[in-house]
Protein backbone atom coordinates (compact mmCIF):
# COMPACT_ATOMS: atom_id res chain seq x y z
CA UNK A 1 0.00 0.00 0.00
CA UNK A 2 1.39 3.40 -0.93
CA UNK A 3 1.26 6.46 1.27
CA UNK A 4 -0.86 9.45 0.23
CA UNK A 5 2.34 11.38 -0.59
CA UNK A 6 3.42 8.70 -3.06
CA UNK A 7 -0.06 8.41 -4.57
CA UNK A 8 -0.34 12.15 -5.16
CA UNK A 9 3.22 12.68 -6.40
CA UNK A 10 3.16 14.40 -9.76
CA UNK A 11 -0.45 15.58 -9.41
CA UNK A 12 -0.65 19.38 -9.19
CA UNK A 13 -1.84 20.70 -5.82
CA UNK A 14 -5.11 22.26 -6.99
CA UNK A 15 -5.94 19.17 -9.05
CA UNK A 16 -5.88 17.13 -5.83
CA UNK A 17 -8.78 19.25 -4.56
CA UNK A 18 -11.10 18.35 -7.45
CA UNK A 19 -13.96 16.18 -6.17
CA UNK A 20 -14.13 12.66 -7.57
CA UNK A 21 -17.14 11.05 -9.16
CA UNK A 22 -19.76 13.20 -10.84
CA UNK A 23 -17.89 16.51 -11.02
CA UNK A 24 -20.68 18.05 -13.11
CA UNK A 25 -23.16 17.26 -10.33
CA UNK A 26 -20.86 18.79 -7.73
CA UNK A 27 -20.39 21.97 -9.76
CA UNK A 28 -24.10 22.20 -10.52
CA UNK A 29 -25.00 21.61 -6.87
CA UNK A 30 -22.55 24.27 -5.71
CA UNK A 31 -24.04 26.86 -8.06
CA UNK A 32 -27.56 25.77 -7.07
CA UNK A 33 -26.85 26.15 -3.35
CA UNK A 34 -25.23 29.53 -3.98
CA UNK A 35 -28.36 30.65 -5.84
CA UNK A 36 -30.59 29.58 -2.93
CA UNK A 37 -28.39 31.54 -0.53
CA UNK A 38 -28.44 34.55 -2.86
CA UNK A 39 -32.24 34.45 -3.06
CA UNK A 40 -32.71 34.40 0.70
CA UNK A 41 -32.38 37.70 2.51
CA UNK A 42 -30.36 36.73 5.56
CA UNK A 43 -33.10 37.59 8.04
CA UNK A 44 -34.55 34.10 8.00
CA UNK A 45 -34.10 31.64 10.85
CA UNK A 46 -30.99 29.53 10.35
CA UNK A 47 -33.03 26.31 10.46
CA UNK A 48 -35.17 27.58 7.61
CA UNK A 49 -32.08 28.40 5.53
CA UNK A 50 -30.54 24.97 6.18
CA UNK A 51 -33.79 23.22 5.23
CA UNK A 52 -34.14 25.40 2.11
CA UNK A 53 -30.60 24.52 1.00
CA UNK A 54 -30.87 20.77 1.68
CA UNK A 55 -34.39 20.31 0.33
CA UNK A 56 -33.65 22.29 -2.84
CA UNK A 57 -30.47 20.31 -3.51
CA UNK A 58 -32.29 17.03 -2.84
CA UNK A 59 -35.22 17.88 -5.12
CA UNK A 60 -32.88 18.89 -7.94
CA UNK A 61 -30.83 15.71 -7.51
CA UNK A 62 -34.00 13.61 -7.60
CA UNK A 63 -35.26 15.50 -10.66
CA UNK A 64 -31.95 14.99 -12.48
CA UNK A 65 -31.87 11.30 -11.57
CA UNK A 66 -35.48 10.81 -12.60
CA UNK A 67 -34.98 12.65 -15.89
CA UNK A 68 -31.86 10.65 -16.78
CA UNK A 69 -33.57 7.36 -15.92
CA UNK A 70 -36.63 8.24 -18.01
CA UNK A 71 -34.45 9.38 -20.90
CA UNK A 72 -32.57 6.09 -20.68
CA UNK A 73 -35.73 4.15 -21.50
CA UNK A 74 -36.31 6.17 -24.65
CA UNK A 75 -40.00 5.56 -24.13
CA UNK A 76 -39.54 2.02 -25.43
CA UNK A 77 -39.41 0.22 -22.09
CA UNK A 78 -40.81 0.65 -18.61
CA UNK A 79 -38.64 2.46 -16.10
CA UNK A 80 -36.36 -0.06 -14.40
CA UNK A 81 -36.07 0.55 -10.66
CA UNK A 82 -32.37 -0.46 -10.67
CA UNK A 83 -31.64 2.05 -13.43
CA UNK A 84 -33.56 4.66 -11.46
CA UNK A 85 -31.54 3.97 -8.29
CA UNK A 86 -28.27 4.07 -10.26
CA UNK A 87 -29.28 7.36 -11.81
CA UNK A 88 -30.30 8.81 -8.44
CA UNK A 89 -26.98 7.72 -6.95
CA UNK A 90 -25.12 9.34 -9.83
CA UNK A 91 -26.81 12.67 -9.03
CA UNK A 92 -26.09 12.52 -5.27
CA UNK A 93 -23.13 14.95 -5.64
CA UNK A 94 -25.74 17.70 -6.10
CA UNK A 95 -26.84 17.04 -2.51
CA UNK A 96 -23.27 16.57 -1.28
CA UNK A 97 -22.43 20.01 -2.68
CA UNK A 98 -24.79 21.49 -0.05
CA UNK A 99 -22.67 20.19 2.82
CA UNK A 100 -20.02 22.96 3.02
CA UNK A 101 -22.73 25.64 3.20
CA UNK A 102 -24.69 23.55 5.69
CA UNK A 103 -21.68 23.28 8.00
CA UNK A 104 -21.18 27.06 7.85
CA UNK A 105 -24.88 27.60 8.57
CA UNK A 106 -24.79 25.18 11.50
CA UNK A 107 -22.19 27.41 13.14
CA UNK A 108 -24.78 30.21 13.06
CA UNK A 109 -27.23 27.84 14.73
CA UNK A 110 -24.77 27.69 17.63
CA UNK A 111 -24.46 31.51 17.70
CA UNK A 112 -20.89 31.55 16.39
CA UNK A 113 -22.04 34.38 14.11
CA UNK A 114 -25.26 35.76 12.64
CA UNK A 115 -27.32 34.00 9.98
CA UNK A 116 -26.55 36.80 7.53
CA UNK A 117 -22.81 36.40 8.15
CA UNK A 118 -23.12 32.63 7.76
CA UNK A 119 -24.90 33.05 4.45
CA UNK A 120 -22.17 35.36 3.15
CA UNK A 121 -19.43 33.01 4.36
CA UNK A 122 -21.20 30.08 2.68
CA UNK A 123 -21.60 31.99 -0.59
CA UNK A 124 -17.96 33.07 -0.61
CA UNK A 125 -16.84 29.54 0.30
CA UNK A 126 -18.79 28.21 -2.68
CA UNK A 127 -17.22 30.82 -4.96
CA UNK A 128 -13.79 29.79 -3.64
CA UNK A 129 -14.58 26.12 -4.31
CA UNK A 130 -15.68 26.92 -7.87
CA UNK A 131 -12.45 28.85 -8.39
CA UNK A 132 -10.35 26.01 -6.97
CA UNK A 133 -11.98 23.34 -9.11
CA UNK A 134 -11.76 25.39 -12.31
CA UNK A 135 -8.13 26.25 -11.62
CA UNK A 136 -7.36 22.66 -10.65
CA UNK A 137 -8.77 21.29 -13.88
CA UNK A 138 -6.69 23.73 -15.92
CA UNK A 139 -3.62 22.96 -13.83
CA UNK A 140 -4.20 19.26 -14.45
CA UNK A 141 -4.41 19.97 -18.19
CA UNK A 142 -1.01 21.65 -18.04
CA UNK A 143 -1.91 25.31 -18.19
CA UNK A 144 0.37 28.21 -17.44
CA UNK A 145 -0.12 30.13 -14.19
CA UNK A 146 -2.15 32.76 -16.04
CA UNK A 147 -4.34 30.10 -17.67
CA UNK A 148 -4.88 28.43 -14.30
CA UNK A 149 -5.99 31.70 -12.73
CA UNK A 150 -8.16 32.49 -15.76
CA UNK A 151 -9.88 29.11 -15.57
CA UNK A 152 -10.43 29.58 -11.85
CA UNK A 153 -11.96 33.00 -12.43
CA UNK A 154 -14.15 31.67 -15.24
CA UNK A 155 -15.46 28.94 -12.97
CA UNK A 156 -15.87 31.31 -10.01
CA UNK A 157 -17.76 33.77 -12.22
CA UNK A 158 -20.82 31.52 -11.95
CA UNK A 159 -20.87 32.20 -8.22
CA UNK A 160 -19.81 35.82 -8.59
CA UNK A 161 -22.85 36.55 -10.73
CA UNK A 162 -24.97 35.26 -7.86
CA UNK A 163 -23.00 37.41 -5.39
CA UNK A 164 -23.84 40.42 -7.54
CA UNK A 165 -27.48 39.36 -7.57
CA UNK A 166 -27.47 39.05 -3.79
CA UNK A 167 -25.98 42.53 -3.42
CA UNK A 168 -28.48 44.06 -5.87
CA UNK A 169 -31.55 42.32 -4.48
CA UNK A 170 -30.79 42.62 -0.80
Amino acid sequence: MSSPDVASRGVPFLARLIPGGNLAGTLYGTVLVTSVLAALGGTEEVGYVIVAVLVTASVFALAHGWAHALAGTGGRAPLDRHALLRSMGHEFPIVRAALPATVVLLAAAFDVYSVETAMWVAVLLNVALLFTWGAGLRQLAGGTALQVVGAGLASASLGLVLVALKVLVH
